[in-house]
This record gives structure tokens, C-alpha cells and sequence, in this order.
């Protein structure tokens, strides 16, 4: 008996909580009554019956003046009962003449009596210094523009202040062409396009609570949705509050998402994203931005890097490089330290810390690099070194046509630069004094020369030479062969020369 009695009280009181929820929530519209717009262009003009309404900044092409326009507005907020919670209270305005780009319009609420019929720029009321809200005007028509006054309207009905209605003006006033809007007035026909003040009223205070849901930290537009005991309720963003009504003496669980995600590399965490509530309060629940930052690095064993993940705005990440500059692998072959990137943008290739401030990928990596010999029997040549792999590697000789050495160079031979030889990956034309090869690994190249003999020849010196040479030569050749030939008479005189001889031996 004991248990069923236990049992009972346990589901009366799960009841109770679940309906402790008071979600009786009403909607109250209002429309102005009286609106008005004063022209600093035209400062002893009222304006109050027509069917427009001008605000920001403008210049009259006619009369060459530059001028500012208010608008004022008054809504009778008697209407409202007195046994609700004034939950929100939002201006809606029917925009109809846009101006050229969007533009920022705050609104005071007014301190003092005004008369649509003749209130003008030169007679306007005072107005609060503390602007209730501000909003954008898009730069296109037939779109509403909306504030949040639900400070104000709390202020009337409580009455705290007097209601005087509300001022909107440009942000900025000064002189600005086609800086302005035009909306509807209450004199305007068509209901829809009239001013309205939409009201959300909670229930009675005498027996219920009110809570307001506020967010901070996310992007205009970005809602996050709200829970109350694990429930769907709505959501709450940056510029929009949720009011929950609760019974009195209940206690609910309110929370809002812990993580709003707008991109695959951007979100907002929400740490305290849940609180409980009994009584009349307001809570605003903080977003702070994280974004993904991954880290590549090659070969790993080079860095000390964090983890990839989501980390802070904010936060400072430290990196560090532990390889050296250049790192031999293999005979020709060595690993040399090519920087560091941010999202593919070249960074300071001692980087150390990063300040997390946006979506980022940090690369740090080695390239792998050759080693190109450029060689010549000849002659100086250029190019050799260390070259990345798959680059283009260029080299040449310095003079493709010197004089040879020695007395031949004297002669006028020279010496020709023929073709690059050495390699398969060698680019043509080969021929070329400036040649180029694809590098995949280490290589070698040697330039090929041969004997320019037409350039001796065509030397004028050479030639004298070789002349000379030749008539020296025709004429020890003709005196050789004139010493081999013999005298005239010369063997008859001999011999008769030998007779003489021999007549005188005997004569003796």
C-alpha cells in the first residue's frame, strides 16, 4: 500500500513539473496614433498627415540644400492588460523607398508632448540620449525594418516613464546623398503596410514568472536552439531574446545548444549552456568562436606541432621545426627545409606561434633535392647545384667558342662547343650552349667540343705562314736537285787532267 501511495506521488509530482510550463503566451497589435516626420531641409514644415514617412539623410537637387529627417511616432499602449508580462515589443516599419546602400537607423525614446499636425524640425521634443535599439535598412523595397523597443513599452505600462512615443534617426547625420528611407504612415490605406508595434504578453504576474533567453558571441542571424526540461522551445540568437512563462514555485531546466555550427570550419561553443530557474530573471548564455585548424607537416618527424582540431579564438599555438636545414639522404640526394604556409600563403620560415584568429591550415615540409655536376674538357661552365625535384635545372657554358691553346691557338684554331651529353632526362635542343634537364634524381652533364680547323685556315697569318713555308720549300728542293746534277765538260776534263798527270810521271 505504502508503495502504490509512493508511486502516486511520484507521478502527481512529475505532473505538476510538466505543467508548471505556462506556455499561454498572446500576441497584441497595435497601430500608431499620430506619426509625423520633421525635415531639416525644410524646418518649418510639418508633415503629419501625409502618407510617407522620411528618416536618415538627403539633398533637395531643386533648392541645392542638404538636410536630416526623423521620424516620431506614437502608439497608445493603454490597451495592454494590466494582469500580463510585457515579454517583447517589436516596431515593424514598410519600407518603400530604399536607399542607394543600407543604413543605420536607432531609435530614442521622446521626453516631451509633440502634435503631428505642427510639430516641425524647429519645435521637436527632447529625446532620450540612450538610443532603445538600432537596426539596418536593407537598400531594396517593399521589405519591413524592425526594432526591439521592449524596453520602452515595459517603461509605459509599469509607469516608469510617460509615453511620449519614440524618435528614429540616422545613425549618422550629415550630408549624404540618397542616404535615406521613406515608409508608410498610419495614413496609408492598406493595413499591412502601416506601422504596427507587435506585443507578446506572458501571463498573469500574480501566477507566473517570466524568463528572458539571451545569447551573446553569435554571428547576426545565427540562431541556437532552446530546451526547457529537454523540450523544444524556440530558439535565441545575437538580436532576438525567447521569453518563457513558468507557474510560480516551479523550478524548470533551461539550456540553449552547446555548439552552433555555421561552416565545416567554424563554431561557437556555449561552455554554460544550462541553468535552472524559479523566478523572474534574465540570462544572457555566451558563445565563444573556435575554429578548425589542422596541421600537415612533412616528414612528421621534422616538427612538434598540436593537434589538429578546433581551438579557441584567441589562442596561441606554439610549433616547432627539430630537423636541420638540410639533411643528406643518399650520395647527390638531401632533404632541404622549404617553410611554412598558412592556408597556401608563404609564412616566416622561423615561425613559431600562432595567434588562432580564423579557419587555418598550417603546412610545414622538406623538399627532396639533387644534386646537378655540369663538366666541360673546356672552358668554365654554370649550373651546378642543388635543384628540387621535378624542377627544371639549367646550365651552360660560359664561351662556346674559345682559341685552343699552344701554337695552334696562335694559328687561329679554335675550339667548338658541339652538345650536352650525361643523361636521359636532358630537355633540347642539346646543341644549345644554355641547356636544361628535368631533374628526378642526381645527374651528371659534360659538354662535348670539337676543332674549329676552317678557323685557322681563314687566318691571314696562317696563311703567310703556310706561303712562306711552301716557297722555302720549292727552294731547298730545287737546290738539292741541282747539287745531284752533274757540271758541263766536267768528266772530260778529268780524264784529260789525268793524262797530263801521267805524261809528266813519265817524262821524270
Amino acid at each position: 500500500m505504502n508503495r502504490i501511495l509512493l508511486a502516486c506521488l511520484l507521478l502527481t509530482s512529475v505532473f505538476v513539473h510538466s505543467t508548471g510550463f505556462a506556455a499561454a503566451q498572446t500576441t497584441l497589435t497595435l497601430y500608431p496614433v499620430a506619426d509625423n516626420y520633421p525635415d531639416s531641409k525644410y524646418p518649418r514644415s510639418a508633415y503629419g498627415t501625409r502618407p510617407i514617412l522620411y528618416v536618415g539623410n538627403s539633398y533637395d537637387h531643386a533648392q541645392k540644400i542638404w538636410g536630416s529627417e526623423r521620424i516620431y511616432i506614437r502608439f497608445d499602449v493603454s490597451t495592454i492588460p494590466k494582469d500580463h508580462i510585457v515579454l517583447q515589443a517589436t516596431l515593424r516599419l514598410w519600407q518603400y523607398y530604399a536607399p542607394a546602400l543600407e543604413q543605420r537607423y536607432e531609435v530614442h525614446r521622446v521626453l516631451g508632448d509633440w502634435d503631428e499636425r505642427t510639430e516641425n524640425w524647429l519645435n521637436q521634443p527632447a529625446w532620450a540620449e540612450t538610443k532603445t535599439a538600432e537596426t539596418t535598412a536593407p537598400p531594396r523595397t517593399e521589405v519591413p525594418v524592425e526594432w526591439d523597443i521592449t524596453t520602452d513599452v515595459k517603461a509605459w505600462c509599469s509607469g516608469e516613464a510617460r509615453n511620449y512615443g519614440i524618435m528614429i534617426k540616422a545613425v549618422n547625420e550629415e550630408h549624404v546623398r540618397d542616404a535615406s528611407s521613406g515608409f508608410w504612415s498610419r495614413e496609408y490605406p492598406v493595413e499591412d503596410w502601416k506601422p504596427r508595434l507587435t506585443i507578446i504578453l506572458g501571463g498573469n504576474p500574480t501566477s507566473t514568472y517570466a524568463v528572458e533567453v539571451r545569447a551573446t558571441g553569435l554571428p547576426i542571424n545565427v540562431t541556437s536552439p532552446v530546451l526547457v526540461d529537454g523540450k523544444p522551445y524556440g530558439a535565441v540568437s545575437a538580436d532576438s531574446a525567447q521569453w518563457i512563462v513558468f507557474d510560480k514555485k516551479t523550478i524548470h531546466a533551461v539550456s540553449v545548444g552547446e555548439l552552433v555550427a555555421t561552416s565545416k570550419t567554424i563554431r561557437y561553443r556555449c561552455t554554460v549552456n544550462k541553468i535552472q530557474v524559479s523566478t523572474d530573471a534574465s540570462y544572457v548564455f555566451t558563445y565563444t568562436t573556435e575554429y578548425l585548424i589542422v596541421f600537415s607537416t612533412h616528414p612528421s618527424e621534422m616538427f612538434q606541432t598540436p593537434v589538429t582540431g578546433w581551438y579557441q579564438q584567441g589562442t596561441t599555438l606554439v610549433v616547432n621545426r627539430t630537423g636541420p636545414d638540410f639533411l643528406n639522404t643518399a650520395p647527390g640526394t638531401r632533404l632541404a627545409f622549404s617553410g611554412w604556409s598558412e592556408n597556401q600563403i608563404p609564412a616566416c620560415r622561423c615561425l613559431r606561434t600562432i595567434i588562432v584568429n580564423r579557419p587555418m591550415v598550417i603546412d610545414g615540409w622538406y623538399s627532396t633535392e639533387s644534386y646537378l655536376n655540369v663538366t666541360s674538357p673546356i672552358g668554365e661552365t654554370q649550373g651546378s647545384g642543388w635543384y628540387g625535384n621535378g624542377s627544371i635545372a639549367r646550365f651552360a657554358v660560359e664561351t662556346p667558342r674559345i682559341v685552343a691553346l699552344g701554337l695552334l691557338g696562335q694559328l687561329g684554331l679554335k675550339r667548338s662547343f658541339v652538345r650536352w651529353v650525361g643523361s636521359d632526362n636532358l630537355l633540347e635542343p642539346t646543341r644549345e650552349a644554355v641547356g636544361s634537364i628535368v631533374m628526378t634524381g642526381p645527374a651528371n652533364v659534360k659538354a662535348v667540343w670539337q676543332d674549329d680547323w676552317a678557323s685557322m685556315f681563314a687566318n691571314p697569318i696562317t696563311l703567310l705562314i703556310i706561303a712562306t713555308a711552301l716557297v722555302a720549300a720549292i727552294i731547298i728542293s730545287r737546290r738539292l736537285r741541282d747539287r745531284s746534277l752533274p757540271a758541263p765538260g766536267g768528266d772530260e776534263r778529268r780524264s784529260l787532267g789525268g793524262s797530263n798527270t801521267a805524261r809528266q810521271l813519265a817524262r821524270s
